[in-house]
């Protein structure tokens, strides 16, 4: 027994050494002195920076027509190709005008017996003028003689609108284009019988000004309205794939608010002759409001958000890391504005923040980069 009480004894006296020794060791490596933290920094500025709303919409075109012929006919000749660019009265197509021109000359015909007529009506009843000047006919006689002339006279108006329509048929024969576009494929080929009114032989769209149509939520109606009062509003759009702006303006908003989804409907016109812009692209928009002065601007990177909202840390004078609870704002070309929380001046970490803490040490790479280069230079 006393040898195993021995035994016991010493085995708790090591275990005992070696939990101080492994409590030792582990405070010695909590230095109260941690190495400084590498981080990267960046001056908080102040810029004027525009006000602007992003939203999405789609492009369209200015104007879209369908070719629809006025007259009935075989297709004798199509004229442009599938996906054409075409200008203003520019022909598209022709139809056998044979049975127009047939009709055309009907109607110079009827014109011309119906002018005869009118001609031999009018000496009839001057002649009967002397003949009822001197009681030698009644008077019914001749007032039915000039009633015959006044029909002659209406005869000839009615021709010569019969003829307008006949010229007016013959020259729809041709088909020519309303406005400046590009065509769509052509729907009916060359031979084919068309319906006038029916028939839809292409569509052309207007491409030059594009529009495009987006929506914006109603809590921003009164400062779009208040921006519009001021003058013409500036838009951007960057479509889906594309790198490039395009510049426009704000054309027109809707007379209500839709009340499914809370949104006004509004819509832009961009410039687009180079035709670089196709209808029906998905866009992102951009809406110039205003422009905000003298605004406090950090890159985004350096914004962090936790459970008290968004916050950064600072480099303070002596070199530690000040944590900052701030309100941001607008963004703007990968920055973002402190309205609260930080002064124009002050640096803000942008890099490696991740692991800081209030009162961290740090070291500052940019300063040491901003020293290395004025040193060389």
């Amino acid at each position: 027994m006393k040898t195993y009480a021995r035994a016991s004894a010493i085995l708790s006296s090591a275990l005992l050494i070696t939990l101080t020794a492994s409590s030792c060791n582990k405070r010695n490596s909590m230095s109260p002195n941690p190495s400084p933290a590498s981080v990267r920094s960046e001056m908080a500025t102040q810029a004027d920076v525009p006000i602007t709303l992003t939203t999405f919409g789609n492009t369209g075109n200015r104007s879209s027509v369908n070719i629809i012929p006025q007259v009935s006919g075989i297709l004798r000749k199509c004229l442009i190709s599938d996906g054409a660019v075409v200008t203003n009265g520019q022909p598209l197509f022709e139809i056998d005008p044979s049975d127009y021109q047939t009709r055309l000359h009907q109607a110079e015909g009827a014109l011309a017996a119906s002018k005869a007529s009118l001609c031999l009506d009018r000496m009839t009843m001057e002649r009967n003028k002397v003949l009822r000047d001197k009681k030698l006919i009644s008077e019914e006689l001749y007032d039915t003689l000039a009633a015959k002339v006044e029909a002659g006279e209406a005869r000839i108006r009615i021709d010569e609108a019969a003829l307008e329509l006949a010229r007016l048929n013959v020259s729809r024969c041709t088909l020519s284009s309303p406005l400046d576009g590009i065509c769509s494929k052509r729907l009916i080929d060359e031979g084919n019988l068309v319906a006038a009114g029916l028939s839809v032989l292409l569509n052309i769209r207007s491409y030059d000004p594009l529009e495009v149509e987006f929506s914006i939520p109603e809590q921003h109606l009164k400062a779009l309205r208040a921006a519009m009062s001021s003058g013409s509003i500036d838009i951007s759009i960057i479509p889906r794939g594309d790198t490039q702006s395009y510049n426009g303006k704000l054309t027109f908003i809707d007379n209500a608010v839709n009340t499914k989804n809370g949104t006004i409907l509004l819509r832009g016109s961009v410039p687009n002759p180079s035709r670089t812009l196709w209808a029906q692209q998905f866009a992102d928009v951009h809406i110039t409001l205003g422009l905000l002065r003298n605004a406090v601007m950090v890159p985004e990177g350096a914004v962090q958000f936790g459970k008290q909202g968004a916050f950064l840390f600072v480099v303070t004078p002596e070199g530690k890391a000040d944590r900052r609870l701030v309100k941001t704002g607008l963004r703007h070309e990968n920055k973002i504005q402190i309205v609260e929380g930080l002064s124009a001046g002050e640096k803000v970490i942008t890099l490696g923040q991740l692991t800081l803490f209030p009162g961290a040490a740090v070291n500052d790479s940019s300063t040491q980069q901003a020293q290395a280069s004025r040193s060389i230079q």
